[in-house]
């Protein structure tokens, strides 16, 4: 019984992603850098989601998730600055590495740089309306219409898929990446993340296991990305940091990253020690199919 009413399970889901969205978005006593970095978490879930939408006849899923993807680099470059500015107080203020006149001068710019970034991309445009209003009459336009809910197979189809690109790209990385690589993997576990954690309660203990895996493992790899997108900041200039001072600090970034992926590498083999016709058969017995 559990199995067959996974439909309407992801109908309550999407509906309260989009629920939390209008509430980011119109809460007055949050600050804007949080409602930026809650509204983007929500959206990578909500994609994640509306995939099991893909093959239900007359879905609008994928123009929807089109919609929302748009949403999300919008708000990148907002959220990209304040972690900027958590990373240099955390990883370069920290270190002592910096005279402290510099380091004044750079936190007020990178303070400043993330206000105006706020200002001019999420309120003077109106975005925070725009998506307040989109997301508002979202569950009409999903299911308004009387729209087939997704079956089983739909979901047993969508998750393996994911697995198994996951899997496969994984696996045909090179044996250094490059950050965009990394960055590419990290889409896909996150996908895989939420599909999984919304279908744990049909095997509570496997997909514990697996969440938890691939929690610790996205958060490894937007480390890596944050720290890349960070290191890419501070080299682009206009902080008054000399080139020597440049490379010190660059070369502490590209440290941290290299001891992350150090930690990463053997939690991504135990994640992919079962091949996708493996994942696909415990599948079909979680799904009854």
């Amino acid at each position: 019984m559990v199995v067959h009413n996974i439909g309407s399970r992801l109908v309550q889901a999407v509906s309260y992603q989009a629920e939390k969205a209008v509430y980011f978005c119109s809460a007055e006593n949050l600050p804007a850098n949080q409602k930026v970095h809650e509204l983007r978490r929500g959206f990578k879930r909500l994609r994640a989601l509306l995939r099991f939408y893909y093959m239900v006849p007359d879905s609008q899923a994928i123009q929807l998730q089109t919609d929302i993807r748009h949403f999300g680099k919008l708000l990148a470059p907002l959220r990209e600055s304040a972690v900027n500015a958590e990373l240099f107080e955390k990883e370069i203020v920290s270190s002592a590495i910096v005279a402290e006149k510099k380091i004044r001068n750079a936190r007020e710019l990178l303070a400043g740089k993330n206000k105006l970034l706020l200002e001019k991309g999420f309120w003077d445009n109106n975005l925070h309306n725009t998506i307040r209003t989109f997301f508002n009459g979202f569950d009409q336009l999903l299911t308004g219409s009387k729209l087939e809910l997704p079956a089983k197979v739909h979901f047993h189809r969508e998750i393996c898929q994911t697995y198994l690109s996951s899997y496969i790209y994984y696996n045909q990385m090179p044996q250094v990446p490059d950050a965009g690589e990394w960055h590419d993997l990290r889409k896909k576990l996150k996908r895989l993340w939420y599909q999984l954690d919304f279908i744990r309660f049909l095997h509570p203990r496997y997909f514990k296991l697996k969440t938890d895996q691939l929690n610790k493992i996205t958060d490894q790899l937007g480390d890596d990305h944050d720290l890349h997108v960070f290191a890419e900041d501070l080299l682009a200039g206009g902080y008054g940091f000399s080139e020597e001072e440049l490379r010190i600090m660059n070369n502490r970034i590209e440290n941290l990253r290299e001891m992350n992926r150090l930690k990463l590498q053997p939690r991504l083999k135990q994640l992919f020690t079962a091949p996708p016709s493996e994942f696909e058969q415990k599948m079909d017995r979680f799904f009854k199919i």
